[in-house]
C-alpha cells in the first residue's frame, strides 16, 4: 500500500517569534446589567415567600385546620366584602383580557 505525501516533511520553516506585550491596557468600564421591574417584584415575591416559609406558627396551621373543618361542614361565615371586592377585581380583569 503507497500513501501519497501531503507535503515535503524535510522542509521546516522557521517559527516566528511573538511580539513584546506591551505594558497592562487599562479595563473598559463600559458592561451595564438592567433588571426589569417584573424581575424584581419576583425577586420580592420569592422573598416574601421564603419568609413566610422560613416563619413557624403553630396557630396558623390550627387555624388552617379549623377554618378547613368549617368550610367542610358548612359552619364558615364569610362576610368580608374587602376580599370579596378584590376576588371579583381579579375575576373582571381576567376576563376582561379574553
Amino acid at each position: 500500500m503507497v500513501i501519497d505525501k501531503i507535503g515535503n516533511i524535510n522542509n521546516i520553516t522557521d517559527t516566528k517569534k511573538s511580539k513584546p506585550v506591551s505594558g497592562p491596557k487599562e479595563a473598559r468600564r463600559d458592561d451595564s446589567v438592567q433588571i426589569s421591574s417584573e424581575a424584581k417584584k419576583a425577586a420580592e415575591m420569592s422573598r416574601f415567600t421564603q419568609i413566610v416559609n422560613e416563619t413557624s406558627d403553630p396557630d396558623r396551621a390550627e387555624r388552617v385546620s379549623l377554618i378547613k373543618e368549617q368550610v367542610q361542614n358548612g359552619t364558615y361565615n364569610f362576610n368580608d366584602t374587602k376580599i370579596l371586592e378584590m376576588v371579583a377585581d381579579k375575576i373582571a380583569s381576567f376576563l376582561m383580557r379574553q
